[in-house]
């Protein structure tokens, strides 16, 4: 059988009725003969649960990884894994509009190796929810098009020749492989066609815990190089990421003319989700990632 032409990577890390939209609209879209889908999760040893899961969506190739795994590692094992010439990373809460394959096929049919999509907000009932949501994906709201200074981690497709080499346990982190790949020349594209819908309902910790460590892993790995003199310069700087942080997201909201309401009904906890990441990138800048790193799942 010849290889696949997409590989759907699916990092699966919430619950199994998220799962299930996830799963249901890919699977609808797959073609056997020429994609494959691939869900990362801790699914431990085989029983009838996974077994369940198996015979509910046969065309899943079901990877399985043990609970420390971060996400970057679990993406990672899902490319090694892959066999398709064209390499798209989604998360399970990410649910794919109707089209969504044809539409990536089409998109690298262009030379462009890296190419995005938007990301939809579902159907949210809490503030908290939206205030999620616009942190971690308002720029990358609908409309979304064309070239980007970023693409989301969650919604990205490469030509796999694109991607740099891997090994087993080492974890991919979007966002310093797409600046490298910009500083050498490279551009990174959203594609209006590809597009997701996050379906997603957060917890406390989601604005609170997750952001922290997240900031204190980014911002520690960031500055591995820098002289200790630029990493004061960058702690005492991270202390203004939140009024900073919050008017770009006001404007990215503004400039889509859409969800003006929810955004500033949502502000309190918006507030809280970046003070909490402004905290981690000082402390990551002051004192390097710890565990934080370890905590990115």
């Amino acid at each position: 059988m010849a290889d696949p032409r997409i590989s759907v990577i699916v990092v699966c890390l919430n619950s199994s009725n998220v799962r299930e939209v996830c799963l249901n609209a890919l699977q609808s879209q797959a073609d056997l003969g020429s994609n494959e889908i691939l869900a990362v999760g801790h699914w431990g040893e085989v029983n009838s649960e996974s077994m369940l899961w198996g015979e509910r969506f046969p065309a899943v190739c079901w990877l399985s990884v043990s609970d420390e795994t971060t996400i970057p590692e679990m993406r990672t094992c899902g490319i090694l894994q892959s066999r398709g010439e064209i390499v798209a990373l989604l998360e399970d809460d990410c649910v794919i509009s109707e089209g969504w394959l044809l539409a990536v096929m089409r998109a690298h049919a262009e030379s462009y190796p890296i190419i995005g999509g938007a990301i939809a907000p579902g159907n949210y009932r809490r503030f908290l929810d939206w205030a999620v949501y616009f942190c971690e994906y308002a720029r990358f709201a609908p409309p979304f098009s064309g070239p980007q200074n970023a693409l989301p981690g969650n919604h990205v497709t490469y030509k796999k020749n694109a991607l740099p080499p891997f090994e087993a346990g080492e974890g991919f982190y979007e966002v310093f492989f797409h600046n490298d790949w910009q500083r050498s020349g490279g551009q990174l594209i959203a594609d209006p066609n590809i597009v997701v819908s996050n379906i997603n309902h957060w917890s406390l910790r989601h604005i609170t815990n997750i952001p922290f460590h997240h900031g204190r892993a980014f911002a520690g790995m960031r500055s591995q190089s820098f002289p200790f003199w630029r990493k004061v310069v960058y702690a005492v700087l991270s202390l203004a990421l939140p009024i900073l942080k919050a008017a770009r997201l006001a404007a990215a909201v503004f400039d889509r003319k859409q969800y003006q309401l929810q955004f500033f009904l949502s502000l309190p906890w918006i507030m809280i989700f970046l003070v909490s990441w402004s905290l981690g990138e000082l402390l990551g800048y002051v004192a390097g990632t710890g565990h934080s790193a370890k905590q990115w799942r």
